[in-house]
């Protein structure tokens, strides 16, 4: 019995898709039997994770950050991997090397960690670490096909240019930003604007920000005088 085929994964570039529907990266990925010899198909499962450790940040990017990563004992935990996505795709038949591409959504929910990360850079490159397992598909020495589990030891390493993903967010949603509400927070929101006669909720929240920032001041200001007598 012929001994499962050795691969190796790389990770060729990041493109944004100029056609789809939705904002798209497109991850190229080089595949190769290391032996040479043929692959009837690969099943193959990417996972996509910001590698959050392998960069530095100035101090506006870590006060955006707060949260992101959650805290303990009171203070930020140092960044970690944020998982972006998992993709599925089947690779062809191919003999040697082939290449394939895996398209990546890119989300706009800043209820997701992957998605405020990225919005709180403020350029520079963001760290990317693949991950790869599925199964392969390969004709033994009897002509029989086979099949093999790819181990989880295969992966790769890149970096994404911020500016890339910024220009493809841009496209797609300008200077919007989407933040989801459940249904009695945005009933509230939405019965404020109508009492305020406000013309938008953008109106409302600012509003709502002015105030709240306008009370931070004073509380700061009656602390310090507090102090200071």
């Amino acid at each position: 019995m012929s001994e499962p085929p050795e691969l190796g994964l790389d990770l060729l570039g990041i493109e944004a898709e100029t056609f789809a529907a939705t904002p798209t990266l497109n991850l190229r990925i080089g595949l190769r039997r290391l032996d040479g010899g043929p692959v009837q198909c690969v099943l193959l499962t990417t996972t996509v994770t910001i590698a959050a450790a392998r960069r530095s940040y100035d101090d506006v990017e870590r006060e955006r950050l707060a949260g992101v990563f959650g805290e303990q004992d009171g203070r930020e935990r140092e960044p970690h991997g944020l998982t972006w996505g998992r993709i599925g795709a089947t690779v062809p038949t191919f003999r040697g090397r082939t290449e394939v591409t895996l398209a990546l959504p890119c989300g706009h929910d800043m209820q997701v960690a992957a998605d405020r990360y990225l919005h709180a850079l403020r350029g520079g490159d963001v760290p990317l670490d693949l991950t790869f397992n599925g199964t392969v598909f390969y004709p033994g020495e009897d002509g029989r096909l086979r099949t093999a589990q790819i181990p989880w030891h295969h992966e790769a390493a890149g970096r994404l240019p911020l500016r890339t993903w910024r220009e493809l967010m841009d496209r797609y949603y300008g200077s919007a930003r989407w933040l989801r509400l459940d249904d009695d927070c945005f009933g509230r929101l939405a019965a404020y604007r109508a009492r305020r006669a406000h013309p938008s909720f953008d109106a409302a929240v600012d509003e709502l920000l002015r105030r709240a920032e306008m009370l931070h001041d004073d509380e700061e200001t009656r602390e310090e005088e507090e102090w200071t007598a």
